[in-house]
């Protein structure tokens, strides 16, 4: 018995002695990641990053792993309907201002009134330019060919899936909703690089959703914002956050559910291609 109590004495100084070797490697590194998995709870993210005054909510856990530590490059292109275009560079610019700071690079390519083979024309024009992640939210808007919308969502799915990605789940708003989330959790489980944002547990909070029930606030939209960021994490170079410039801005067929904010700033990069970029009046 003397034996055995002196094996686990010695036993309980080594691991002691390990967690202090460990504890003194990291103030030495100032490591910011842990890896694989994302930011330490206590660094400086949510001194960036903030909700909007008096909005107090609880992010769901992410169903898979944060972008920022996966990835080298900064280059993220946002792909969605009239939920995205509302943040970008046309109205009040909160994706933008928002993932700048974190070190991304944004493009927004997202319309009003889109459904998911948005998605095929997006890539189509885009993907080739070489984007080191993406973010994707189609599905606000949709018919009852369920099948369909699986077929198209697993083509964008095998286009992107050689990169880590997120994609969106959709509000609630009516029971059809409930089904293409359903669509939408079990294709990227059966993919090892999606990670998926349940927006759905996130709109639930009070506030969030305008009086049609399906677009967002202006506190709906920083909620948004900041829900992506905390998906993507700090960009592993955030020395040249920029926003880019978008190709596809043609909100015409929801036009009255659009934002009335007038664009917060001008973006003077030039678009790929030649394109000119063009800002829809409010």
């Amino acid at each position: 018995m003397r034996r055995n109590g002196f094996i686990a004495g010695v036993i309980a100084t080594l691991l002691a002695i390990a967690v202090l070797f460990g504890a003194y490697r990291f103030v030495e590194n100032r490591s910011e990641y842990l890896n694989g998995v994302g930011r330490i709870p206590g660094g400086d993210f949510n001194s960036l990053i903030t909700l909007p005054d008096g909005v107090d909510l609880t992010f769901p856990e992410l169903i898979g792993k944060m972008i920022g530590p996966q990835i080298e490059g900064n280059r993220v292109l946002m792909i969605g309907d009239s939920i995205f275009a509302s943040t970008s560079s046309r109205y009040g610019n909160e994706m933008c201002n928002t993932l700048t700071k974190l070190g991304w690079q944004v493009a927004v390519e997202a319309q009003a009134g889109e459904f998911i083979g948005f998605g095929a024309k997006v890539l189509g024009r885009r993907w080739e330019e070489g984007w080191d992640t993406a973010v994707v939210f189609l599905g606000t808007n949709n018919d009852d060919n369920m099948v369909a919308y699986e077929q198209k969502l697993r083509e964008m799915f095998d286009v992107l899936s050689e990169n880590p990605f997120v994609v969106l789940t959709t509000a609630e708003f009516r029971p059809k909703q409930m089904q293409i989330n359903e669509i939408i959790k079990r294709v990227a489980e059966e993919y090892g690089n999606v990670t998926v944002l349940d927006w759905a547990a996130v709109a639930r909070n009070n506030g969030l959703i305008g009086t049609d029930g399906v677009h967002l606030t202006a506190d709906g939209r920083a909620v948004l914002a900041t829900a992506v960021a905390r998906t993507l994490e700090f960009a592993r170079d955030r020395s040249n956050g920029q926003c880019l410039p978008s190709v596809f801005q043609n909100d015409s067929k929801v036009l009255d559910a659009m934002p009335t904010t007038l664009p917060a700033e001008t973006v003077t990069t030039d678009a790929p291609g030649g394109a000119v970029a063009t800002t829809v009046a409010t």
